[in-house]
């Protein structure tokens, strides 16, 4: 594969987990710019991350410009995804856009529009797709290892008091703010609602939802319940202000699958299953030196070098729906953004 140039959009903590992970496979991709706010914060992020050879410019829409960059990963608040993934589109650039893609479906509507209309790239960052883990876990579902699945349980929760940061669990942070897109679903409790889509392989029939919300308006905790064509339940959960750690698990008519940590591709973390009058079956993810990070860098390279323009594994339609179903727990809960 002929190495691709990538920009990064910010220079988070997200920014920095992707880097490390560009950075450890070995030259087979280049980070070639950095773009921020402050053109200092950037030049410390390229010469911690990728050396001084990487451009460190002043804004975004300079790496935009700069005709090195290939790809960009767009690494963001959400209330910023959908803006600069079309700024992206625009420039000719293919885009690998963190979670969630768009503050609603409306918003995401016009990204994928402007990116067809440009022929680029587009892919919205669910790293947990791409695991080996779950894949595997995928044709176990098709191959009946548990029967007809009937109930998908998933959460994601964190306590943002450990995080270390006051401005991130003050009114203004991220996570706290509405203008911002902010909130326990917006942030995490996007992964399980896509999980349990995934698992199921279609979209919700019937959904409701119930949230304690916070005094800026915004969810601290949340909780999906869903019912999806062919019998199967979902419940979905997620949490700012609830220790970890998380897990999700599948029960059928013939067994069921717990499913150990199953959002960072952990190393040694098991999909255990157990079935009636069976010994149980236990496969721990074994670690082939990636992280999520890095595989989910390397995938979208390898869909743009053969020239398409969505992931397999995150189809633009699969992000056209899973914003329509965050839209629909937004409206039980009644988060608005305005």
């Amino acid at each position: 594969m002929t190495i691709l140039r990538w920009g990064f959009l910010g220079t988070g903590s997200i920014c920095a987990k992707f880097a490390d992970g560009l950075r450890s496979l070995g030259g087979r991709l280049e980070l070639v710019a950095v773009g921020s706010r402050e053109g200092a914060n950037a030049r410390a992020f390229a010469d911690r991350h990728a050396g001084p050879a990487c451009a460190a410019h002043g804004s975004y829409q300079e790496v935009l410009d700069d005709p090195r960059v290939e790809a960009v990963y767009i690494g963001l608040l959400n209330h910023q995804h959908a803006e600069w993934s079309e700024r992206a589109a625009r420039a000719g650039k293919a885009v690998l856009c963190e979670k969630p893609a768009a503050m609603d479906a409306a918003e995401l509507d016009r990204v994928l529009a402007v990116c067809a209309a440009a022929g680029t790239f587009w892919m919205e960052g669910f790293m947990y797709r791409l695991h080996p883990r779950q894949l595997l876990l995928r044709r176990w579902l098709r191959e009946g290892l548990i029967g007809e699945v009937r109930l998908a349980e998933a959460d994601f929760r964190f306590d943002a008091a450990n995080l270390g940061s006051a401005w991130r669990v003050s009114p203004e942070g991220r996570l706290f703010n509405r203008a911002m897109g902010g909130g326990a679903l917006m942030d995490v409790g996007c992964y399980p609602l896509s999980w349990l889509r995934w698992m199921a392989g279609g979209e919700p029939e019937a959904l409701s939802a119930s949230a304690v919300m916070s005094a800026g308006g915004v969810d601290l905790s949340v909780s999906a319940a869903l019912r999806f064509p062919g019998g199967l339940l979902g419940q979905a959960a997620a949490s700012v202000v609830a220790a970890q750690p998380c897990t999700a698990r599948l029960v059928g008519s013939q067994g069921r699958i717990l499913v150990e940590e199953p959002w960072k591709g952990t190393p040694g973390a098991r999909l255990v299953v157990e079935r009636p009058g069976l010994p149980a079956l236990v496969h721990a993810a074994p670690d082939d030196g990636l992280s999520s990070h890095a595989r989910q860098l390397l995938h979208a390279s390898e869909c743009i070098a053969a020239g398409r323009r969505e992931s397999p594994h995150m189809t633009w339609r699969d992000s056209r729906d899973q914003a329509r179903c965050l839209d629909a727990v937004r409206t039980e809960i009644g988060l608005r953004w305005q």
